[in-house]
């Protein structure tokens, strides 16, 4: 993936049912802190030959579920049921990037 670049998103109820990069869960309360919301994402490139190589190790943690804090990252329920998340998203120096309405994850 290069700045541009659009990946599909995929917004799943639990966080059970992360299993593809893109997928998303949130906004969920009392992970991080009890009245802290987060939300919980593979990053698009999570399987992606630059994360996995062949020996399919993890590199810096890249395969694994992350997430962000509701705040400092803000978030918009929007009409079709995606999440926008702004701040952007930053995993160095593999992904950065965004996640927009329509459940697309778009790179910068």
């Amino acid at each position: 993936m290069a700045a541009g670049d659009l990946s599909p998103a995929r917004r799943v109820a639990t966080l059970r049912e992360i299993e593809n990069p893109g997928d998303y869960c949130g906004p969920i309360t009392g992970y991080t802190g009890p009245d802290m919301e987060s939300c919980f994402f593979l990053l698009p490139n999570a399987r992606s030959e630059l994360v996995c190589g062949e020996e399919v190790e993890d590199r810096g943690g890249q395969r694994a579920v992350h997430h962000v804090n509701f705040p400092p990252h803000t978030y918009r329920e929007c009409p079709d049921g995606s999440l926008e998340i702004r701040n952007s998203i930053g995993a160095m120096p593999w992904w950065h990037g965004y996640l927009d309405e329509g459940n697309v994850w778009r790179e910068v």
